[in-house]
């Protein structure tokens, strides 16, 4: 479900951008974004770099989260584990 409200949200945004503004003319649209963004406060600039940065890890985590805890309960599941105090008797060093 999560991964569909995705895809739609992508999709909107990338036909809302096709739409606004023509994308063959990106000199048009670097224009408009730097005029924008020199008329932007730089503390608003600031918080929307922190919320982007929180937002970009927030997306990157969150996935990575879900593998750790899939690899965690396959490698539960795993019949030939050996405990580190059995490695370092096998090796000597205990």
């Amino acid at each position: 479900m999560f991964e569909q409200a995705r895809l739609v949200l992508i999709a909107f945004a990338v036909g809302y951008l096709t739409r606004h503004f023509n994308p063959l003319n990106w000199w048009q649209v670097k224009e408009i974004v730097f005029i924008k963004l020199g008329q932007t406060p730089p503390t608003l600039l600031a918080a929307l770099g922190v919320a982007a940065t929180i937002l970009a890890l927030g997306l990157l985590l969150w996935p990575l989260a879900k593998v750790a805890d899939w690899e965690a309960q396959q490698s539960a599941q795993c019949t030939y584990r050996t405990s580190a105090r059995e490695h370092l008797k096998r090796r000597g060093s205990f």
